[in-house]
């Protein structure tokens, strides 16, 4: 059977691991076509995050732990995506907060959207029947504020919503994608990485889901995580004019080789005429889930 494999990074979230781990596998446990695998990515967390793993594993024999030093979320999902597709041999990688903002009865509508014909497959806060009850209004504003960036100088397409972390991808597309350069925290890394996705083909799909509130534990977005967000749009910005104007050169060279006089059909050797000569030459769908 084919698999799917949920990466779920933690730091400090303890209390939502004994809770959101069961839920994963009793709301996952009908999907039909796909083998469910966790894979914990623990970045070394004072608060026992990993040891309430490992007692899980006892009764979850897919429920997978790696461990490392806080990084941050981009070098903990690189480190999870290289496990999942090396050592699980998965065909399908999720995204995942750890912290029960994300609804687990998404799952299965992720699992069976990707394995028909989408790339990635997007939890989307701000979609029609998405909601965010709750985020404050300085919040809302931000994330609103973010997506158009990233939309408007980023180059994407018009989803909904570019920054979030749910997310379901195919591994041939993920494996297409150089993760090498993305940036390493938070926001920024989530949307270069939808970005890396998209310019290799993915076909996206959001699916609205209403973003839960957090019960135990806080909030890991920090000043620093939106300065990286900032940063992280300019610079895909910079790589998309790049990419025009390598377009461009492209268009000129070609119309330059079509402009030159074919040059002097070389003489044979031995022979009184000349050789032949050879020439050859060479947007968002609108989503709609199927019911599970």
């Amino acid at each position: 059977m084919k698999r799917a494999c949920i990466v779920l990074p933690t730091y400090d979230e303890a209390e939502n691991v004994r809770i959101l781990i069961p839920q994963i596998f009793a709301t996952t446990a009908g999907v039909p076509t796909h083998e469910i695998h966790v894979l914990v990515v623990d970045d070394g967390s004072p608060d026992g995050t990993g040891e309430v793993v490992r007692a899980l594993m006892a009764d979850h024999p897919r429920l997978h732990l790696v461990t490392g030093t806080k990084q941050g979320l981009g070098v903990a999902y690189r480190r999870g995506f290289d496990h999942a597709l090396r050592r699980l041999d998965a065909d399908l990688v999720l995204q995942m907060d750890a912290d029960l903002q994300h609804p687990p009865s998404l799952l299965p509508i992720f699992v069976q959207l990707a394995a028909s014909a989408y790339g990635v497959v997007i939890g989307s806060r701000f979609a029609p029947g998405g909601a965010t009850p709750g985020f404050a209004w300085h919040r809302r504003l931000v994330s609103r504020v973010g997506n158009a960036l990233v939309r408007r100088l980023g180059g994407l397409p018009p989803l909904h919503d570019c920054t979030s972390g749910y997310r379901c991808i195919r591994a041939d597309a993920l494996r297409r994608c150089d993760l090498s350069f993305l940036a390493t925290r938070g926001y920024a890394f989530q949307t270069s990485l939808l970005g890396e996705l998209l310019r290799n083909g993915a076909r996206p799909i959001e699916v609205p889901m209403v973003f839960g509130e957090r019960d135990y534990g806080e909030s890991k977005l920090t000043l620093r995580d939106q300065l990286e967000f900032l940063g992280n749009v300019l610079r895909m910005r910079f790589r998309r004019v790049l990419a025009w104007f390598g377009r461009v050169a492209a268009r000129v060279r070609a119309a330059a080789r079509r402009r030159r006089p074919a040059p002097s059909p070389p003489l044979a050797a031995c022979q009184p005429h000349a050789f032949p000569a050879v020439v050859s030459g060479a947007a968002v769908a609108g989503w709609e889930v199927e019911p599970v």
